[in-house]
């Protein structure tokens, strides 16, 4: 009697069984391989890829296998389709996604992913040096990592501070102009840079550049796509580290000023004049608004010496009290004059600055010119000079010290 009852429970529900398994029927599944739209570079090497394309589908719950390669991070994974909502995914080598499309017809399907050393872009630039200004060029020089080749894609690049270095806050050109106004009258020959756009004062942390038009990027080579170009104003600079260099060389440095909406990250520069190679340097990361200094190297233009003058040291014996006890202590003085000289050897003006260092005990006596900046270690001079000129900056500083003459026992 049992057994007939257990029968005749299982075959009134088998048809119920059969209309659950209809209605919650799943189409085969069905692979799909996006083409790539546009991809993002990243200065660490990681790259961020979209894919976009339509597929005609019918109402109802649907299986898809995502094809993506092998470098994707899975976890990163995003699919978003037109009238559907997801059911689940299963992560497999490529992840399956369920869904449930609300509306028949063409839908839309976007995928996008992250994928770590998979690319690398650097800016490699030419500067041209003209009379009052540069030309920068700069190109983007990308390589592709990621698996396959790319084509007809849209490139966008990265750009940021270099990981571990502190920010380069450089001088907006405005207060370039300012710096040698206390200089003697030949500031008047000075070739100052133009005041740039306006600054809002905040660094970029990123800035992404998008290159024009659609790019073919083939797997495991390196290929240039122009970056951008403009006609910097600058200013020419020679510096001069007396305390280490005290007959010279100065060092030609050259300040050009940032006068685009972007920066210029950090890359190779070849420096050029007249269209002749003179040297390679590292394009510092310029913000928008400000100048980046590009040391050209060791310079004739002027003549340089660094010269002690004159040291005098003397030694006097005196008592200190100390409650009931006096302490006899001699105390030393010593003082340094330095002679630093100057001569131009240009038929124009230069802007030239000096630096000398003194020890932290010093205590400054007379100096010629002011300096335009002092620390408890160094002096800083910004010199304006006119053609030919010849000038000097002389300067003497002491330094006094204690000793104790009691005995110890």
């Amino acid at each position: 009697m049992k057994l007939f009852a257990a029968i005749l429970m299982l075959l009134l529900c088998a048809p119920a069984l059969a209309v659950s398994d209809e209605e919650g029927a799943v189409e085969a599944t069905t692979a799909i391989t996006l083409p790539v739209d546009s991809v993002t570079i990243y200065p660490d090497g990681l790259m961020a890829v979209k894919r976009t394309g339509s597929l005609d589908v019918t109402e109802g719950v649907h299986k898809f296998v995502i094809n993506v390669p092998e470098k994707a991070e899975q976890s990163s994974v995003l699919l978003s389709v037109s009238n559907a909502t997801q059911e689940r995914v299963v992560y497999d080598a490529n992840p399956v996604y369920t869904l449930n499309i609300s509306a028949p017809g063409s839908q839309s399907f976007d995928l996008s992913y992250l994928m770590y050393d998979a690319a690398a872009w650097k800016p490699v630039y030419d500067l041209h040096l003209l009379s009052d200004s540069v030309l920068v060029k700069a190109n983007a020089v990308l390589g592709n990592r990621g698996g396959e080749d790319l084509k007809n894609v849209r490139l966008k690049l990265v750009a940021g501070l270099p990981l571990g270095t502190e920010p380069y806050l450089a001088k907006a050109a405005p207060q370039i102009n300012q710096r040698y106004a206390e200089a003697a009258p030949a500031a008047e020959y000075m070739d100052y840079a133009a005041s740039p756009a306006p600054v809002t004062g905040e660094l970029e942390t990123l800035y992404i550049f998008e290159l024009e038009g659609r790019k073919d990027l083939v797997m495991d080579k390196e290929i240039g796509f122009p970056l951008f170009e403009e006609e910097s104003p600058l200013v020419r600079v020679y510096t001069w580290d007396a305390s280490s260099q005290a007959e010279g060389p100065t060092l030609e440095e050259i300040r050009a000023n940032n006068t685009l909406t972007n920066p210029w990250p950090t890359g190779k520069a070849l420096l050029y004049r007249n269209d002749e190679y003179v040297s390679t340097m590292e394009m510092p990361y310029t913000p928008a608004g400000t100048n980046a200094s590009l040391v050209v190297g060791p310079s004739a233009d002027l003549k340089v010496e660094s010269k002690l003058s004159d040291y005098n040291k003397t030694e006097n014996i005196r008592e200190i009290g100390s409650g009931a006890k006096n302490h006899t202590i001699k105390e030393t003085t010593e003082t340094w004059t330095y002679y630093l000289k100057i001569k131009s050897n240009l038929d124009r003006a230069a802007a030239l600055e000096v630096t000398d260092t003194v020890p932290q005990e010093a205590v400054i006596i007379s100096v010629t010119p002011k300096p335009a900046e002092s620390t408890a270690t160094s002096l800083k001079w910004k010199l304006a000079l006119a053609p030919r000129q010849k000038t000097a900056i002389n300067y003497t500083y002491q330094v006094i010290t204690t000793e104790s003459l009691d005995s110890v026992y």
